[in-house]
């Protein structure tokens, strides 16, 4: 029987980290890491435990995910997820330590409840804007807002997480990217990232217009690539950035019967160019309280 534990250079659980973090047990495995939740023996608490696999352990990917947890942790608010602790193990593994998060994320919600409410849609929407804003004035930039980046608590308590791709907006140092790479997930990616140019404040606008689409809609405003990898996955990936550049998504009063204003607040935000959409969090957020009267 093949050892996946061993196989991915990843520890097991039922080990602990630095004598301290218990890995309980594996829960989410994303694009970058494994995800564990644990117990801070130290602090007494459960969190949730990042660790990155041995096959993606390079010197660009060691500087990006000890970046989220540099960027992570200057922002204080209550609608981000808070970083605990980050560095690297004996043998080099990075590690990050997060605050542990009960209930679901949009995405999650969204399988299984189909789409959101306007209202509601419009209440997560603010406090997603709200937590951005609060990373945007730490000069902090998300770059990969969408439903399974956003979690909802049992109490509702809407939290941003995931800021494995942030940026510094006044890094000018070497890039953590190759040149002119385009960085994100492709189906919510602006046409700046698209075109590898650079990314400002602007850019989570887009993010934000995506997630508030889908959460209207329960349908993705861009389409998303099936294939998992290989050429397939690569002409697939084409055509979603063609058609980002190229077209608007379908409009959601057609789609699901919503007001127009909503058609005219998601056509703003995903306006092409970013001099067109809202300059800012604060901006899109009051637009978007007007929905309640729409």
């Amino acid at each position: 029987m093949v050892d996946r534990w061993k196989e991915e250079g990843l520890p097991r659980p039922g080990t602990s980290l630095l004598n301290r973090y218990h890995l309980d047990e594996a829960i989410a495995r994303g694009g970058m890491a494994m995800v564990y939740r644990g117990h801070d023996r130290v602090m007494n608490r459960t969190v949730a435990v990042k660790v990155l696999p041995q096959r993606l352990r390079t010197e660009r990917s060691h500087a990006r995910f000890l970046r989220e947890a540099r960027l992570a942790a200057q922002i204080t608010h209550a609608n981000v997820v808070v970083t605990y602790d980050a560095g690297l193990l004996d043998d080099g593994i990075p590690f990050l330590v997060m605050e542990f998060l009960e209930g679901k994320t949009v995405y999650q919600l969204l399988k299984s409840r189909g789409r959101f409410p306007v209202r509601d849609a419009v209440l997560i929407l603010g406090s997603v804007l709200e937590g951005v804003q609060a990373a945007h004035d730490r000069g902090v930039i998300h770059r990969d807002l969408k439903p399974s980046n956003v979690h909802i608590g049992e109490r509702r308590q809407v939290k941003v997480i995931d800021f494995g791709l942030s940026k510094d907006i006044a890094d000018r140092g070497p890039r953590l990217t190759g040149p002119r790479e385009a960085l994100g997930t492709p189906s919510y990616m602006s046409p700046e990232q698209v075109l590898a140019d650079p990314a400002d404040a602007r850019t989570d606008v887009w993010g934000a217009g995506t997630l508030f689409y889908e959460m209207v809609v329960g349908k993705r405003a861009f389409p998303k690539a099936g294939a998992p990898r290989g050429p397939e996955r690569d002409r697939e990936v084409r055509e979603i950035f063609a058609t980002i550049l190229r077209d608007h998504p379908p409009r959601p009063s057609d789609a699901v019967g919503v007001p127009p204003a909503v058609d005219e607040f998601i056509y703003r935000a995903l306006a092409k160019s970013p001099d067109e959409r809202f300059q800012t969090m604060e901006e899109m957020q009051r637009a978007s309280e007007a929905l309640f009267r729409a």
